[in-house]
């Protein structure tokens, strides 16, 4: 009877442990929702700072472009030809990581030799 109750209590303390850890969990959850919103609202403050950099940065650009050439047409073109060789710059980093991301030999074996196993697969893409 002595091992009846001791296999009892092994259980009842598993259960009794599980039960502790999902109220944890639940109150881990419960935390952290109440901080996604401060976290949410620092965000965009965050972005608001930066856009406003960016502008005050552009603006000085502009300034001094103005300043060294005398000609304001000039040097708006030149601080838009600025932003646009980085947003290109940007865009062509994006794809980069998006193609670094798909896992091109991975689907290139899946698709183009479906019969093979995966350590054929491996030799294959070596």
């Amino acid at each position: 009877m002595s091992i009846l109750d001791q296999i009892s209590g092994v259980i009842t303390g598993k259960f009794e442990q599980a039960k502790i850890f999902m109220s944890l969990v639940s109150l881990e959850t419960k935390l952290a929702g109440l901080s996604v919103y401060p976290l949410l609202i620092t965000l965009c403050f965050l972005l608001v700072i930066l856009m406003s950099t960016w502008l005050c940065v552009m603006a000085l650009i502009l300034t001094l472009l103005v300043y060294f050439s005398h000609d304001v047409i000039v040097s708006l073109v030149g601080v838009l030809a600025l932003n646009i060789g980085l947003l290109f710059l940007l865009l062509k980093y994006l794809t980069y990581n998006l193609k670094k991301m798909s896992f091109e030999k991975t689907r290139a074996c899946f698709y183009n030799q479906e019969g093979l196993e995966y350590d054929e697969c491996e030799k294959t893409n070596d």
